[in-house]
């Protein structure tokens, strides 16, 4: 039987270092909170014992120093590319992924079973959504190490992320029997949670919480996604909470400070949004937060300043894809809600479905199908999204939309009048439009 734990999203926080930022960049805009489906783990685990008063930077230096001095060890390159993956967690720059999967190659032709350059390479093609590449490399690496949370923390993320639910039920009570933690606590929330069991997620991640973990990080992660988990139900003062109670375990951390500009703007507190917004687009520009300050600027009133952060996503869309990061089923999203080339953005999502039919993605794929005027086609899209039972106002709005320009008028109204019963502020672009849609109705 599952426990009722919770997630700090599957990617978060199981790995180590987060090699997901970047595969959890939500490019939703206004909706766009930190990444949700990979945790962020605690500080790189280093084969040697590095001085903890050396920075970031200084450490890239000296395992570069050492991989120099070292040609023939594995173990050297693993050292400077995992200083490197922490270098991408902490400014948020995709390149280092690139430099990183060259150096993890090179580990594995040094050493074709090294472990850590496996499993940490699958790491960094779940932060790329290359999900069925870390697939392939996860079970490579269980192949060295068949109990080791690391490798199969990578092997449930990637069936999450490919729709292979009942593959992922099963790793997940696997890694809840040998070592309940933090790390699998988060992600059997996250399944708790897409499977519409709220209260076993929040309690999942609340054990999360008090589980303990190697890095105050870790536990704000945990903070962090409680606080979003109360947020997508509408209670955001439990949000707020917790929020602070993150940033308090871990002062400063961005993506923290970025829930509560999204908290601030489903307020309406837009100033105070767009402060906080542009606070952290300065130290951690990730797309989602970019997005999201646009939508921001766009509701106060701003449109030559949503303009601006909107041109800046479509630099950054060239940027990740340049270093291998897969973000066409945000950007098919984002093309959706921001009069972009939905053609286009129809054509990628399509190919994406196809490999990884998760609700996730068909939910991108049904409001696609709608805007691109494939409104049955899109519904179809959309209840597979939903097939899981979900608890999601934004799944429920499109849904909900959907069935109202079918003339499914009944439907249309309990899926809409769901969506903002569960957060009446779900969405900066569309709560207001669900409203909208319920008044012409007659609802």
């Amino acid at each position: 039987m599952l426990i009722a734990h919770r997630k700090i999203s599957p990617l978060l926080l199981a790995l180590p270092v987060i090699a997901a930022i970047a595969a959890a960049v939500a490019l939703r805009g206004g909706d766009a909170s930190a990444p949700r489906s990979h945790p962020a783990a605690p500080a790189i685990p280093f084969a040697d014992a590095a001085p903890r008063t050396l920075s970031t930077q200084q450490l890239v230096a000296r395992y570069r120093a050492e991989a120099a001095a070292k040609p023939r060890s594995a173990q050297a390159v693993d050292n400077l590319a995992l200083a490197e993956l922490q270098m991408a967690r902490e400014d948020g720059d995709p390149t280092w992924y690139t430099r990183a999967d060259a150096l993890f190659g090179h580990a594995l032709t040094l050493s074709p079973r090294d472990f850590t350059a496996l499993a940490w390479r699958g790491s960094l093609a779940l932060s790329r959504h290359d999900f069925a590449g870390a697939l392939a490399l996860g079970r490579r690496a269980l192949a060295i190490d068949a109990s080791n949370p690391f490798a199969m923390g990578v092997v449930v993320d990637a069936n999450v992320e490919l729709g292979r639910y009942a593959a992922a039920r099963s790793a997940i009570e696997r890694l809840l029997r040998q070592r309940p933690d933090l790390a699998s606590y988060s992600r059997a929330s996250y399944y708790l949670e897409l499977h519409g069991r709220t209260a076993a997620a929040r309690k999942a991640l609340v054990q999360a919480t008090q589980a303990g973990a190697p890095s105050g990080e870790n536990t704000a992660w945990a903070y962090l996604y409680l606080g979003n988990l109360e947020f997508n139900h509408g209670r955001y003062s439990a949000a707020e909470t917790n929020y602070r109670i993150a940033l308090h375990t871990y002062p400063g951390f961005v993506h923290a400070r970025a829930a509560q500009a999204k908290l601030a703007a489903a307020r309406g507190q837009y100033e105070s949004a767009i402060a906080g917004y542009t606070a952290v687009v300065k130290r951690y520009p990730l797309p989602a937060y970019v997005i999201a300050l646009g939508d921001v600027d766009r509701a106060a009133g701003r449109p030559a300043a949503a303009r601006r952060q909107y041109a800046l996503v479509r630099a950054e869309e060239q940027l990740y894809a340049a270093n291998g990061v897969n973000v066409d089923v945000e950007l098919a999203l984002f093309d959706d809600d921001h009069n972009g080339n939905v053609a286009a953005a129809l054509d990628r999502i399509r190919a994406v479905a196809h490999i990884q039919p998760s609700v996730t993605v068909e939910d991108a794929l049904a409001w696609t199908l709608f805007k691109a005027g494939h409104a049955r086609a899109a519904l179809a899209a959309s209840n597979r999204a939903l097939r899981l039972g979900t608890r999601d106002s934004s799944f429920l709005y499109h849904r909900g939309a959907i069935e109202a320009s079918l003339g499914m008028n009944a439907p249309a109204t309990r899926d809409l009048r769901a969506a903002l019963r569960l957060n009446p502020g779900f969405s900066l672009l569309y709560a207001a439009d669900a409203r909208r849609l319920l008044l012409g109705l007659g609802r």
